[in-house]
């Protein structure tokens, strides 16, 4: 671990402290993701005792992990003196995604609020090169912030126990690969790995947007799909932890019938080869010279990007059918391009669902790969917190 915590949260030997009881997780937990609270609040909030409540709250001040704010006037009674987490001066994580291409690390405080960025070039996809990619930024990070307490890694791909990589088709693993226990070996911070979708939609239930909601469905379009899913306060990962991650869903079917899946319709590669099948672009023309012929009005190009924008609305659609989220949020590095085809997405959508539907919220979330880093880092601040009670 890095030696240089501040002193108040030091253990005698100089080891990094934990944050307690499970009483005690339980009041910073609540604090951390939903704000300053008083005493009473959290009892009624928690479901403890009030003797319970101060005495977590009460170590949890002890060892500088919260401090107390002004007094607050009341209408009847004494002032409540509301509790916060100590951010500022409290500990930082470090989170990673990790593309075909480079890595892209952001530094964050507990509350996931990015302090600085750092994107490397990743020059091979094999393990030892993705660890080593992955120390440069990390090393550069733990200089400007030392008191780290954890980190936090996504990529494309099965993760299993946010420990190892099962597979994963963007780096070209086809065995597991024990990634987490690799970083630490290199790096001595303690490190958890998590599919990129799950750690982006982790990210958005804690700190994000999808804290206003109880459900919500979060679908991403890029060099790949995904379909990530908040219910009941709760994310889902089904039996083999892929649920929305196959890409396999349904969406329509192509000119011989045959059924078309969600990646086939909307992912970055097929749409690419249906454009140069088309003659739209010309053989090795990619992402920006789509753009280009949508930007100026390309009948064929906008078509293209139109029936994407329709795949997308039908995935959407699907989810909401089956679950009745109260948002989908939309993200990804093409979702510029579903936009550029308004309204076909709002419209496809709406039509398909139920009249009580009608009022989803859609909201669309920015492209840039920070997001992502984020919610790496998030994840490294859930583990650190430990699970709910």
């Amino acid at each position: 671990m890095p030696d240089a915590m501040p002193a108040r949260m030091l253990r005698p030997d100089g080891s990094a402290p934990d944050l307690g009881s499970p009483n005690a997780r339980a009041v910073y937990r609540d604090l951390l993701r939903f704000g300053p609270r008083s005493r009473s609040e959290l009892t009624s909030r928690l479901g403890l005792s009030a003797p319970t409540v101060t005495r977590a709250a009460r170590d949890l001040l002890d060892a500088g992990w919260l401090h107390t704010l002004g007094p607050v006037a009341r209408a009847k009674g004494r002032p409540h003196e509301p509790l916060d987490i100590e951010e500022n001066e409290g500990p930082r994580f470090l989170g990673v995604k990790v593309t075909a291409d480079e890595v892209h690390a952001v530094a964050s405080t507990v509350r996931g609020n990015v302090l600085e960025e750092l994107t490397l070039p990743l020059e091979s996809t094999t393990p030892t090169a993705v660890v080593e990619a992955i120390a440069g930024p990390v090393e550069a990070l733990t200089g400007a912030h030392p008191h780290l307490l954890g980190l936090g890694i996504s990529v494309g791909g099965r993760v299993a126990d946010r420990r190892t990589v099962l597979g994963s088709q963007l780096l070209d693993w086809d065995q597991p690969v024990p990634l987490a226990q690799m970083l630490e070996e290199r790096l001595h911070l303690p490190t958890v790995v998590e599919n990129d979708l799950r750690a982006m939609l982790h990210g958005l239930h804690w700190f994000g947007v999808g804290r206003s909601y109880r459900s919500f469905a979060l679908l991403t379009v890029g060099a790949g799909v995904g379909i990530g899913v908040v219910h009941a306060g709760e994310l889902v990962e089904g039996r083999a932890h892929v649920a929305g991650l196959t890409g396999m869903l349904p969406v329509g079917q192509d000119a011989e019938g045959r059924t078309l899946t969600f990646t086939e319709a909307a992912s970055l590669g097929p749409l690419l080869e249906r454009a140069q099948r088309a003659g739209i672009l010309h053989s090795g023309a990619g992402l920006p010279e789509l753009r280009d012929l949508v930007a100026q009005g390309h009948e064929g190009a906008r078509e293209l990007v139109a029936e994407m924008a329709r795949s997308l609305a039908r995935a959407a659609a699907s989810v909401a059918a089956m679950l009745d989220p109260e948002a989908i949020l939309l993200g990804g590095e093409t979702r510029d391009l579903v936009r550029s085809a308004d309204p076909v997405l709002e419209d496809t959508l709406r039509a398909s669902l139920a009249p009580m539907q009608q009022d989803i919220a859609v909201r669309d979330l920015p492209g840039e790969f920070e997001d992502w880093a984020r919610g790496a880092a998030i994840v490294a601040i859930q583990q650190f917190v430990g699970p709910a009670r």
